[in-house]
């Protein structure tokens, strides 16, 4: 077993929801707190991660996953420069 799947086997997760979405270019996309812990893999593309409280930036890139096991608010951006919209905005064109 995997270190991820192992860790999560101690936890006892109750439930989970998973889903995916594509950036289709320069985009900001903001996600409030939240409840629970979030898993993300990046399977194409790069982007940053900016976790509220977090004083540095993460880059991604494809092959890159990671956890955000407080429930921060956060953001993805491909530009640090960019104003960020509420993630269940983004989508609208």
């Amino acid at each position: 077993m995997d270190p991820l799947s192992e860790v999560l086997a101690l936890l006892k997760p109750q439930s989970l929801s998973s889903g995916g979405f594509v950036v289709p270019g320069d985009m900001a996309v903001y996600f409030p707190k939240h409840q629970g812990i979030k898993c993300y893999a990046m399977l194409a593309g790069q982007c940053w991660l900016e976790v509220e409280g977090v004083a540095e930036p993460v880059y991604l890139q494809a092959g890159d996953c990671f956890v955000l096991p407080r429930g921060l608010p956060f953001r993805l951006t491909t530009d640090l420069s960019l104003e960020a919209v509420h993630y269940t905005l983004a989508w609208i064109v």
